[in-house]
């Protein structure tokens, strides 16, 4: 009995130094893990908070489609960029860029004086690129029969001086005319090459972007609009797209690629980004994507036009380190 106990005491005792020493291990392998863990944690962290980034643009409705998959491009490629893009109008972009509350402003107009001295006063200084060329589509109903209009008879129509379609060969309806708010590029764009400076007509409806405005033509008989070409291509089913002629001696010419790009087309003007200064890091290399190949096939693939090559080039020497 007594040798049977101190067996089995043995036996525990044995036991428990064995547990102890299994204890000692798991908890030498548990320290192990969180070291490095720790270290993996520390490093990998660090690396992790110098790859990530986020680009904040915003502007030009006209551009929204397109900002919108450059973004998207890009960031399949990039896994570390966070590219944020909203519209607003370029007017807003641009604000937002002279108030250092962007990276990337996007306009469909060339920046103002006005905009620069502002710029300046804040320390900003507002650098343009070339990213893409755009033909500005009038649009009416599918059930207008007009097809084609000189740029003096759409002037006459947005200053008020034409009033019924059937001034213009159309129905005996009166003109129901859509443009964009003030702080649009189109907007300042239309006003500056179609009216001339002239004052828009006081019934003008005034829509917040191109969506707005197709929409709005789609459903409105004796209506006529102005929308950038992607907007109209997209919806070609539901408005027609008119013919526009530099004069009236002139032939109506359709937005299309070769016409915006070789000048034939008469409402054709060129997209811009703006960034403070001449970028660097993570901007910069966006913007270098943007103009490359990949860029300017988003530029195509929705429906703008590409930058000739020679803007390319003269685009390019301004990024060279």
């Amino acid at each position: 009995m007594y040798s049977s106990a101190i067996l089995d005491g043995e036996k525990e005792e044995e036991q428990l130094s064995e547990k102890r020493k299994i204890g000692r291990w798991m908890a030498v392998a548990v320290l192990a893990v969180v070291v490095v863990s720790s270290i993996a944690f520390i490093y990998f962290g660090r690396q992790g908070q110098q790859t990530t980034y986020t680009i904040n643009q915003k502007g030009s409705d006209t551009m929204l489609i397109l900002a919108q998959k450059w973004a998207e491009e890009y960031m399949k490629k990039h896994p570390e960029a966070q590219i944020a893009v909203s519209g607003g109008g370029s007017g807003t972009g641009i604000a937002a860029l002279i108030n250092k509350q962007v990276d990337i402003a996007d306009a469909s107009r060339e920046i103002t004086d006005k905009e620069i001295e502002q710029a300046k006063a804040n320390g900003v200084n507002p650098t343009e690129w070339k990213v893409a060329l755009d033909g500005i589509s009038v649009i009416v109903h599918p059930d207008n029969p007009v097809s084609e209009l000189s740029l003096d008879q759409l002037k006459a129509i947005y200053n008020g001086s034409f009033t019924n379609w059937k001034q213009l060969g159309g129905n005996e309806a009166v003109i129901v005319v859509y443009g964009r708010q003030t702080n649009s590029g189109t907007y300042v764009y239309w006003k500056e090459h179609v009216l001339k400076n002239q004052d828009y007509r006081n019934d003008m409806q005034a829509l917040n972007g191109n969506a707005d405005i197709v929409e709005a033509i789609a459903k409105d008989k004796n209506g006529i609009g102005y929308v950038g070409v992607a907007y109209a291509s997209q919806r070609s089913k539901e408005v027609n797209i008119l013919k526009v002629k530099k004069d009236s001696s002139s032939p109506g010419i359709l937005p299309t690629p070769e016409t915006v790009t070789d000048g034939t087309y008469p409402i054709s003007r060129y997209l811009y980004v703006y960034t403070n200064g001449i970028p660097k890091g993570a901007v910069k290399d966006y913007i270098k994507w943007i103009l490359g190949p990949e860029g300017q096939k988003t530029v195509e693939q929705v429906e703008y036009i590409p930058l000739p090559n020679e803007v390319i080039n003269e685009q390019w020497a301004k990024l060279i380190d």
